[in-house]
């Protein structure tokens, strides 16, 4: 299994960005965020033989790619530009967009998911080394199987983004994308209107563009919300997880939890604090346990302190909300901790109930503390004093949900995705790190789990796991 790279180019705004709309400061959410690559790779049969436009040829599909990256990013403006320093220079060098071939069928890949393999279809590494500078925002690979199926690789650089900022462009790009096979001269249809309808307050007419102005708007606001600061407070576990230097390697797996298995977790982990939980509390507080037992066997201890943090979207959360495909790092990171005082075993009903009490206590009047010039220097003592409780805590667990973002509805004129999946390099990916998304199946959860390789293969022989968990099973198409 061979992936050859054809070309590489730059993919500008197909409109240049007016000089009032160069730079941006960056809010003090996305100070905060790591400067790394979030990797997702999306997989398109193209096998819909009765619809002409799967007819296409190769140099047309791509062509009409490129030309609805280059619309999509004169609305996503901030997307083709830099970061310098503290700021979002919207300079319009755009996108990176590679084409490449791979020498095998797409139902060889789908079989088994293999991590070392996925990572071939993948344009970069999580880590970036280098000056921010020198990073574009978005880099995109096109792998064409020799059956025909497509997959769409995408490195989002998460200095700028969230996942919610990642669905929101995608479901932009498709879009487009989907409207345009016609031609390469793309115009902004109903189609588009429907995803993304602005505020009235940011339209002048009936007929202005869906688009204008759109990101703009949202991310002055967001820099006023959450100015920016020239302190930062050190993030001890956190530079850990994302050190390059990181002495053990990471171990990423793909783990599916059907509906009856959650079910069965949400009984199981059922409590007078939490009679209800829901299936992201179960399933990340169900693989925190058994992350937490593989580190503490380890180790050679009965069990260890520990910490899980989740990022929690803020959008729905502000007074008044903000739109939902506002760009930026608009998530703040809950923290669950676990002390395990004086127990020889963990419950996950009490891992739960902690999990739902971090949620709970992110309200309105809370955001209301760390918003504006007051606010960002109460965010920032915040953090400095979390920090400071992360000197005695062993274990970090980073978890991130992106289930409800529709992903699976991510169209870009040849039918729905057969899968969606991400990748992660054993030398460089963040460990301890968890990811939810919603099977495309609909039928249960996907859970990507990157943990410290000794630690994985302890998690790897625990029947517990295994009596609700599948280990990467076959992806149909």
């Amino acid at each position: 299994m061979e992936v050859k790279v054809l070309s590489k180019e730059n993919i500008m705004p197909s409109s240049p960005t007016p000089p009032h709309l160069k730079t941006f400061q960056l809010s003090l959410l996305d100070q905060f965020s790591p400067v790394l690559y979030a990797p997702l790779i999306i997989f398109y049969t193209m096998d819909n033989k009765d619809d002409p436009r799967h007819h296409q040829s190769h140099e047309k599909l791509m062509a009409t790619l490129k030309s609805s990256l280059s619309k999509t990013l004169s609305h996503f403006y901030l997307l083709a530009g830099r970061i310098v320093d503290k700021s979002i220079c919207c300079s319009d060098e755009g996108a990176v967009f590679i084409e490449a071939t791979v020498s095998c069928s797409m139902s060889e890949i789908l079989k088994q998911p293999n991590n070392e393999f996925l990572m071939k279809l993948v344009p970069c590494s999580e880590r970036c080394t280098k000056p921010i500078e020198e990073y574009a925002h978005v880099i995109v690979q096109v792998n064409v199987f020799d059956c025909g199926g497509i997959a769409i690789s995408l490195c989002l650089l998460h200095k700028l983004m969230d996942a919610t900022t990642i669905g929101c462009f995608l479901k932009c790009w498709a879009t487009i994308n989907k409207r345009s096979f016609a031609t390469t001269n793309l115009t902004i249809d109903n189609g588009a209107s429907e995803l993304f309808t602005p505020p009235s307050s940011m339209t002048n007419d009936d007929n202005s563009d869906p688009f204008s102005k759109m990101v703009c708007y949202d991310y002055k606001e967001l820099s006023s919300l959450f100015p920016q600061t020239n302190f930062l407070p050190f993030h001890p576990r956190l530079h850990e997880a994302l050190s390059s230097n990181c002495e053990e390697k990471s171990s990423f797996q793909r783990f599916v939890f059907k509906e009856k298995a959650i079910l069965d977790l949400k009984a199981k982990a059922k409590s007078n604090d939490v009679p209800n939980p829901t299936s992201v509390e179960v399933l990340s507080g169900f693989i925190w346990k058994c992350a937490l037992e593989a580190a503490s066997t380890k180790l050679g201890l009965s069990q260890i302190p520990s910490i899980l943090t989740h990022a929690v979207n803020l959008r729905k959360r502000m007074e008044p909300p903000l739109p939902e495909f506002s760009v930026g790092n608009i998530f703040w990171n809950v923290v669950a901790h676990y002390l395990a005082d004086k127990k020889t075993q963990v419950e996950l009903s009490e891992l739960v109930s902690l999990i739902r009490q971090s949620f709970v206590d992110i309200n309105g009047n809370y955001i209301k503390r760390i918003v504006g010039n007051e606010g960002s220097e109460a965010l920032v003592k915040l953090v400095w004093e979390r920090n400071m409780k992360l000197f005695q805590i062993p274990k970090l667990y980073i978890c991130t949900s992106w289930r409800n973002m529709d992903l699976s509805e991510v169209n870009f004129g040849w039918g729905k995705p057969v899968w969606i999946g991400s990748a992660g390099n054993s030398n460089t990916t963040i460990k301890n790190m968890i990811v939810l998304l919603d099977a495309i199946s609909n039928d249960g959860v996907e859970a990507w789990v990157i943990l410290e390789e000794e630690e994985m293969q302890i998690l790897l022989q625990n029947q517990e796991f295994f009596n609700f968990a599948l280990l990467n099973p076959p992806i149909p198409i």
